[in-house]
């Protein structure tokens, strides 16, 4: 009687796994049961497709619980290491601001301080640097936005003088930018407000700054 229905199983689809579990016979006297028998290739086509999706499906299953698993350890290693860093000083930010400036400011000028980036943090960072520690006049900062096609001079402007702190009387016109190697177009989730600039005019900072990136090389 079960042999009759497994092959009327089969027939209908049905694969050996499930044929197993709902007549509750093993997959070895499955074999010798259908072994005798030939079935089409439309069947065939049908049981090796429904195994695929299967199998994909727990493929993508399997990997979706794995990145989740890697993306919790990964938080909270980062909550772990967060909590090393403990209150910022006058001398701490002291060193941020000229390694950051070291690294990424326009240190070939002779009467200005330029410095440029895409990281809105990394701007208030420096912001606070300028108006901190080289205790910069706030009305002598300027601001300029780089942009690309993505977006328009207005939405910019308006994004990085948040960010900044900096009036929109004190921010350039804005330089439009066309990348080479993306040839003219740019995805939207790159740089989405272009880089900013901050710009002061004055030798003195200018001087400071360079007597610090310098005196830090010397005694690192």
């Amino acid at each position: 009687m079960k042999k009759e229905k497994a092959i009327k199983l089969r027939k209908a689809g049905l694969t050996y796994n499930q044929i197993s579990r709902n007549l509750k016979v093993p997959k070895s006297t499955l074999c010798s049961w259908f072994k005798p028998l030939s079935f089409n290739d439309k069947i065939k086509k049908e049981n090796y497709s429904k195994a695929q999706v299967k199998w994909a499906a727990t493929l993508i299953k399997y990997n979706k619980e794995r990145a989740q698993i890697l993306q919790d350890k990964s938080i909270s290693e980062q909550l772990v290491a967060e909590k090393e860093i403990k209150k910022i000083g006058y001398d701490i930010l002291k060193i941020i601001g000229i390694c950051l400036y070291w690294a990424e400011g326009y240190k070939k000028g002779r009467w200005s301080i330029v410095f440029s980036n895409s990281d809105p943090n990394m701007i208030k960072v420096m912001m606070k640097f300028f108006l901190s520690v080289c205790l910069v006049d706030k009305n002598k900062i300027k601001g300029q936005v780089q942009i690309h096609k993505n977006i328009t001079e207005k939405e910019a402007n308006k994004y990085w003088c948040e960010v900044s702190g900096i009036p929109i009387i004190n921010v350039r016109k804005a330089q439009a930018i066309i990348s080479k190697s993306s040839k003219g177009k740019r995805k939207i989730d790159t740089l989405p407000y272009g880089t900013f600039r901050i710009i002061i005019n004055d030798v003195k900072i200018v001087n400071l700054i360079k007597g610090w990136i310098n005196g830090l090389i010397k005694r690192v």
